[in-house]
């Protein structure tokens, strides 16, 4: 298995990939126009990846993508926890259901929380999906309090 940092070049790759996941584990209906909402994950990672933004890693077998993952960097005012106000959200982690079960997810993790930390990052956060949750565990992710959202 080969594992490398996405580029620009992969951007319709890594949405690809988001949707696959997003059809496996979301509880909303897939959008009318699926066309568009391709095109807007193409733009995003596109952007992103160019900028930095976003980083990806991407695990491939014999030139077939298996399993990829991402940081996403967040900039927030300092805070007690967060004293340079640098945060990574983790996101994307998604393994093709062939390839389950071969510890792609846990070194994709490992390397992304070691590249938030090389960015001096002080927290890694994200979104555990019910699958995901015991590798979060295991690396020593913790559930947090105080988490609310509001739907535009």
């Amino acid at each position: 298995m080969d594992f490398r940092f996405a580029t620009v070049d992969d951007a319709e790759l890594l949405a690809q990939m988001r949707i696959a996941m997003r059809a496996e584990r979301e509880t909303l209906p897939a959008p009318e126009d699926e066309g568009a909402f391709l095109k807007a994950n193409i733009d995003y990672f596109r952007n992103a990846l160019a900028d930095g933004s976003y980083i990806g890693i991407i695990a491939e077998k014999d030139g077939s993508v298996a399993a990829n993952g991402g940081i996403c960097l967040h900039i927030h005012p300092p805070s007690y926890g967060v004293p340079n106000g640098k945060s990574a959200c983790l996101l994307n982690m998604y393994t093709l259901p062939g390839f389950r079960g071969q510890g792609l997810a846990g070194k994709i993790l490992a390397a992304l929380v070691e590249k938030a930390r090389k960015m001096k990052c002080c927290k890694v956060f994200l979104n555990a999906s019910d699958m995901g949750k015991p590798l979060y565990v295991k690396f020593g992710f913790k559930d947090v309090a105080n988490e609310m959202v509001f739907d535009l």
